[in-house]
């Protein structure tokens, strides 16, 4: 993590981890939520010493999920922070996911350093994605509220958005677990395809 003002940043995790109290992440029910956004925290600490946006990252979901306003945020953690939670909180009262996306996604393209955090949110939701495949398979997809080739499509098309003004080592680790998911993608069909091939007795002289 850079050298940066630790105040701000110890604040939002004990209000992260006060706020996702109960919450789990999608899959087994036993890893704690908070998990989640601290690791976003983590990603983009490595590439900024601005605590505001390191506090936003950690606090990015806790008004789209958690008891918290957006005026709570200004009263605690400054306009700054409430600025940038607002941009990355979705709509709720938008019913389906792909308009509820492209919506967020329209904010976030007027303010680069939300979408910036957004980023380090997909590419940790990526890497947990990638590992629950490998874990459990194809049927880590059903747990979301949307097809997986939507999902694909969404991910691809926040690098194309964000690809001419991120670092490029961030790119470059955006892009790596890109391609690792599409590659677990590649393994769960040949596998599904090795299944049929053999239940179906194909490929035996």
């Amino acid at each position: 993590m850079n050298n940066i003002n630790n105040n701000l940043v110890e604040k939002a995790l004990i209000k992260a981890i006060e706020l996702h109290k109960g919450q789990v992440r999608k899959g087994d029910g036993k890893i704690p939520y908070v998990v989640h956004p601290i690791e976003v925290g983590i990603i983009v600490a490595r590439y900024t010493n601005n605590p505001e946006l390191v506090a936003s990252a950690i606090l990015h979901d806790t008004v789209e999920d958690c008891n918290y306003s957006l005026e709570k945020v200004e009263e605690e953690f400054g306009d700054e922070v409430k600025n940038l939670v607002s941009a990355l909180t979705e709509d709720k009262t938008i019913p389906a996911w792909i308009d509820r996306k492209v919506e967020n996604l329209q904010r976030l393209k007027l303010n680069q350093d939300a979408y910036f955090i957004k980023t380090a949110d997909i590419l940790a939701n990526m890497r947990s994605l990638i590992s629950a495949l490998k874990e459990e398979g194809d049927v880590v997809w059903s747990r979301f509220n949307t097809h997986k080739e939507m999902k694909m499509e969404y991910f691809k098309a926040i690098l194309q958005d964000t690809e001419n003004f991120l670092p490029v080592k961030f790119l470059e680790e955006y892009v790596s677990a890109l391609k690792d998911l599409e590659y677990s993608e590649f393994l769960e069909k040949k596998s599904a395809l090795g299944f049929v091939v053999e239940k179906l007795g194909l490929g035996k002289k």
